[in-house]
């Protein structure tokens, strides 16, 4: 056993001492022992990943790299997590952290670049489309009242904004109709499951249920959208 270095652990990003990143889910007692155990996934996001568990104690080893002790785990706050990232971990029966509010500039917000196309399942673009859809909307607003493009990196991005826009919308009309309400409290008025669980007399896990089931529409939405278009809008693999 290597030496230890006892220490409070946070959920979050930690780099091993071999490079790779895991994030810490939570860190919760055996039911038989009382140990501490650390629940946590490989990699930098959670989509289809597997979930291992470590002692704290394992975790907390120092072990010995070119004739030096180093920390088994290193953790790395500046790594941020996703909204995409926090969806898939509520999609795999655990909680997203708890962040603190702050405020938002939205302004400043529409005002930054973000790349579009990028998913590579039409859950993950339904989740992408749904999260930013809020600063989307304004950012497209602004390129227009401004006749130039502000948060979009030419007119390629601008009309890939464009169309997705107007196909959320054009679905919350029709095919998704009974979700507008969900749609417009929890993306647009930014309700969190609480407080949307509250206002409409649910639980939280029904309204995670919700969630998923209108997530799945939209992809497959999306998805029926490029199969008549014949073409394919999600991100490339090289």
């Amino acid at each position: 056993m290597g030496k230890q270095h006892n220490r409070r652990i946070f959920a979050g990003f930690y780099k091993r001492y071999d490079g790779k990143f895991i994030y810490v889910v939570a860190v919760v007692p055996d039911v038989d022992t009382g140990e501490q155990v650390v629940i946590f996934h490989e990699g930098i996001d959670a989509c289809e990943c597997k979930y291992y568990s470590m002692t704290k104690q394992s975790f907390c080893e120092m072990v010995e790299v070119d004739g030096e002790w180093v920390d088994k785990f290193i953790r790395q706050p500046q790594v941020r997590i996703t909204d995409t990232h926090i969806q898939n971990l509520i999609d795999g029966g655990f909680n997203g952290p708890v962040r603190k509010k702050q405020p938002v500039d939205e302004e400043l917000l529409a005002y930054e670049s973000r790349s579009y196309c990028r998913a590579k399942t039409y859950t993950d673009y339904a989740k992408d489309l749904c999260t930013n859809y809020k600063i989307d909307l304004r950012r497209y607003n602004l390129c227009v009242t401004q006749k130039r493009y502000i948060g979009v990196d030419g007119k390629q991005d601008f009309d890939i904004l464009k169309e997705d826009l107007k196909f959320l919308n054009d679905c919350l009309k029709t095919v998704l109709k009974s979700y507008g309400t969900y749609f417009r409290e929890r993306y647009v008025e930014g309700q969190s499951v609480r407080k949307y669980a509250e206002a409409h007399n649910m639980n939280r896990g029904s309204v995670d249920h919700l969630n998923r089931k209108f997530i799945a529409e939209l992809a497959a939405a999306l998805k029926a959208r490029d199969d008549a278009d014949g073409v394919c809008r999600l991100h490339k693999r090289k």
